[in-house]
């Protein structure tokens, strides 16, 4: 059925149920065994299991994997021992963290469970809201939450923001009389006898039918979609897979070489197996899996102290890729919440409260006089009165409160005898006071201003009353109607002087109350833009990022909207979500590339621009805080929810913005940036080490001589010693240009730049071939080999922990490098050092690795070598990348 324009007679009897005494308790245990539990179904979230299996995912882990499992077959058990230690801590380091996003987003999204007023059995009952099945009797009040679709039976002034919805920051009145179906009562907002799931009821009283529960509700259509999103990888995962396989084939190649060689010079195989498996754990970045895992953390840790929630690793670095930031309106850029922004009176048109003379005080005053919001004296978080009350009544009293008008009470000098609040049929309320003790008193009207016009004989001025004209009247609604096309929001206010001491109950027809009245003038209000966004919409802009404005709201209020926060120029053309409806991707592309602000989008219409422009190249960040924007949120890159948002909302998100603070994205996008920079500096140095250790066993084996390293070593150094230098480049800090920079350019994009390269081979050949000549000088001079791997194990931890300083900067030479801007680097300098010496000292560590003692003579020729390979490496730096210009 169609429950908008079905009548309540037909709707009573399809669902079988009775207005006054509800559903028995016995047929409602029975729906609920049919339609099921009144609430959406969300996302399966991974278990341990599920987690600890996607850490294996990740090429290098699985080659380390066979490894382990070749050397446990040839009975090298120390071997096999510690390549699955190192498995182990790739591993545990990934599952902790990810559980960790995991546990925090579970903690944000927590909330006591909802109730609702129902009437079952004849009699009113409390019940969860997870128990509602259509056809049950449903009460709503004042702050509650709509707690399933519902068709309105009665209504008593009720009005209903929908904005989480459908984007409409206004409550719309409700009724609970039949909507006739056409094009236009197709629209959600104008099923004006309906109440939708999720939506706030802000004022009055509603009693309707459930009709639709769960996922059958439009909030459930909505969910719905956020089941059939399919992921596609990050730039981060497609750069490091790209990585990975090609070290997987090179390593391959370069295995099957030399074990072919080896066979075919006579070696054993279990020697050439063993060889190999030195080869492949030197070329694997081992401690790769878990660093990568580090700084992505570190990453969401930082946002979170900015005041945003990453919900999964992988988004932190998402945010630095950001190419189009697609956002939302109300409750994104603006408060969702009305704001008095003007006072406008017959001399005083315009003018702000803050510049407002003494028509606008009184015009303020008698709103506030005519106001039934009221305060408690409790103060809010924010150290403010709270107010209860409707959104324009509430506006009108925190006015007031700012303008010092409520020190004597909200009657001040004139206190409320009688009071009639507003209702749909009347558009106006009406408050009886008496000021000063005088005998007459006044009545104070507010409500629609062309109703109060119409009905006003006279014009206040300068605190007179005095005989209004036409030209005066169309004034005021010319004010309205041009006001109202930049999304404001107009009420009026008359007065008039009465004898009456109590408003009759007869009111509506007494003629004589409502005419003659004194106009005196219009309240416009707005939803304010939120005080960051438009210096984080400029941030986002100048880093690159493309910002464009999709909205369920009206055009005009879109267009204003966007011009004040900097998203576009006044007079830019805004396209509906009609004309969108039925372009070709290609069309639909050509007009994103041109349009900066869409309106009446629906929902589905977000998910498709979304998918346009992904399915472009782009890399997409979308805003948003209600249930209609969850689609396109989960369907995005990066979905990014305010605090406030609705729980569908955040659910579909991988960034929530706990403060509401736009700003905090644009910190984000920076803090992802030095994730990649980070990223980029940890993947160079241990391709740097990794490269350098297979050039000095692949010349070891084409001299024919023994391998220099042990697997065992070759673990020890890529994860103990090289791991701590790797984890500190997680701590460097921001360089100055991330937000300079052009997302879209390759160099930006791109783990392994032309840079980076290289340094990668400077590093690694100058290095590998230092250390080559040392171990034959080693050879030469006939020491055990025992000593020679001893020997050379120190020199390629030394080396590996000198050179880390190289990689601060690329371009700059050490001495010009800030080494103190990064403590956690000289500390994991210090720990390194203190490892390697365990090593070489400890007797276990030494059965371990295969070590022998070295004396103190040949530990601080080892660091003299270190310390020489660092200043060729620095020299060769500063020849290279002489007299190109550094580019930020």
């Amino acid at each position: 059925m169609i429950w908008s324009s079905s009548s309540l007679e037909e709707i009573i009897s399809n669902l079988n149920t009775d207005i006054n005494i509800g559903l028995t308790g016995e047929e409602a245990k029975k729906r609920l065994v049919f339609n099921g539990k009144n609430e959406l179904i969300s996302d399966e979230r991974f278990g341990l299991l599920k987690n600890i299996f996607k850490q294996f995912k990740s090429p290098l882990v699985l080659i380390l994997l066979i490894a382990g499992f070749v050397t446990l077959f040839l009975h090298e058990y120390l071997d096999s021992t510690v390549i699955f230690i190192a498995i182990l801590i790739n591993v545990v380091i990934g599952v902790f963290q990810e559980g960790r996003a995991s546990k925090a987003f579970e903690a944000l999204n927590s909330s006591q469970e909802r109730y609702a007023t129902v009437v079952r059995d004849g009699k009113k009952v409390v019940l969860s809201t997870t128990l509602l099945v259509p056809g049950d009797i449903v009460e709503l009040i004042g702050g509650s939450y709509v707690p399933a679709d519902i068709r309105l039976t009665e209504e008593k002034n009720l009005s209903i923001n929908e904005s989480a919805l459908t984007g409409e920051w206004v409550a719309v009145s409700k009724s609970s009389d039949d909507v006739v179906q056409n094009e236009k009562t197709k629209a959600l907002a104008e099923q004006r006898n309906m109440a939708w799931m999720g939506t706030l009821v802000s004022h009055g009283f509603g009693k309707g039918v459930v009709v639709s529960t769960g996922m059958k509700t439009e909030v459930g259509k909505i969910a719905k979609h956020l089941h059939k999103h399919i992921s596609r990888n990050t730039p981060l995962q497609q750069s490091v897979r790209k990585l990975a396989s090609f070290l997987v084939y090179a390593i391959g190649a370069s295995v099957i070489a030399i074990v072919a060689i080896g066979l075919f010079r006579g070696l054993p195989l279990s020697e050439m197996l063993l060889i190999a498996i030195a080869i492949t754990v030197a070329a694997a970045p081992s401690g790769l899996p878990a660093a990568v895992t580090i700084v992505l953390a570190l990453g969401m840790e930082e946002i979170l102290k900015k005041g945003g929630l990453v919900r999964n690793l992988l988004a932190a670095e998402t945010l630095g890729s950001t190419t189009i930031i697609l956002t939302d309106k109300t409750g994104t850029l603006t408060e969702a919440r009305m704001k008095l922004h003007g006072l406008h009176t017959l001399w005083g048109i315009g003018r702000s409260v803050k510049e407002a003379k003494k028509e606008n005080i009184d015009l303020l005053q008698m709103a506030v006089r005519a106001s039934d919001a009221f305060t408690e004296g409790v103060v809010d978080k924010d150290g403010k009165l709270s107010i209860h009350g409707r959104p324009i009544e509430k506006a009108i009293m925190a006015a007031g409160i700012d303008a010092g008008l409520l020190e004597g009470g909200q009657g001040g000098e004139c206190p409320r005898l009688d009071f009639l609040q507003f209702e749909s049929s009347r558009r106006f309320a009406v408050s009886l006071n008496n000021c000063n003790g005088e005998s007459e008193n006044t009545l104070y009207f507010s409500g629609a201003p062309e109703v109060l016009l119409a009905h006003s004989t006279y014009v206040y001025e300068k605190g007179q009353r005095r005989a209004i004209t036409d030209g005066e009247r169309k004034k005021f609604l010319d004010t309205q109607n041009t006001l109202s096309g930049d999304g404001l929001r107009f009420i009026g206010i008359a007065m008039k002087k009465v004898e009456v001491k109590k408003l009759p109950e007869s009111f509506d027809e007494e003629k004589g109350m409502t005419e003659k009245l004194t106009f005196v003038g219009l309240l416009s209000f707005i939803d304010p833009i939120r005080e960051d966004v438009p210096a984080a919409i400029k941030t986002a802009q100048m880093a690159g990022a493309h910002v464009m404005m999709l909205t369920g709201d009206n055009p005009e209020t879109a267009r204003n909207i966007a011009v004040s926060v900097g998203i576009a120029e006044a007079g830019e053309e805004v396209l509906r979500g009609v004309d969108i409806e039925d372009l070709t991707d290609k069309e639909l592309l050509s007009e994103l590339s041109r349009v900066n602000i869409f309106s009446r989008v629906l929902p589905e219409q977000k998910l498709r621009i979304v998918k346009v422009l992904r399915s472009s190249g782009e890399v997409v960040a979308m805003t948003g805080d209600g249930v209609n924007d969850a689609p396109a949120l989960r369907s995005a890159d990066i979905g990014v929810a305010v605090g406030s948002a609705t729980e569908v909302a955040k659910e579909a998100s991988d960034l929530v913005l706990l403060n509401n603070s736009f700003s905090i994205l644009t910190e984000a996008i920076a803090e992802g940036r030095r994730v990649i920079d980070n990223l980029k500096k940890i993947i160079a140095y241990l391709l740097s080490t990794g490269f350098s250790e297979m050039i000095v066993i692949g010349g070891a084996l084409a001299a024919a001589a023994p391998i220099p390293f042990l697997p065992t070593q070759i673990l020890w150094a890529n994860i103990i010693e090289e791991g701590f230098m790797s984890f500190a480049f997680a701590f460097e800090p921001r360089a100055t240009d991330v937000m300079r920079r052009d997302p879209r350019s390759s160099k930006t994009k791109q783990l392994l730049t032309k840079d980076m390269k290289k340094i990668i081979f400077i590093i690694a050949t100058i290095t590998g071939v230092f250390l080559l000549i040392l171990y034959f000088l080693l050879l030469r001079i006939d020491i055990p080999i025992e000593e020679v791997r001893t020997l050379m194990f120190a020199a390629l931890s030394l080396d590996s922990i000198f050179f880390a300083l190289s990689f601060k900067d690329l371009r700059l030479p050490i001495w010009r490098i800030p080494l103190f801007s990064n403590r956690y680097l000289l500390i994991s300098l210090g720990v390194s050092m203190f490892f390697l010496v365990s090593a070489l000292t400890f007797p276990p560590l030494q059965k371990l690795l295969s070590l022998v003692p070295l004396n103190f003579g040949e530990i601080l020729f080892l660091v003299g070598v270190g310390l020489f390979n660092l200043m060729i490496i620095e020299l060769v730096k500063y020849l290279v990348f002489r007299g190109e210009k550094r580019k930020l």
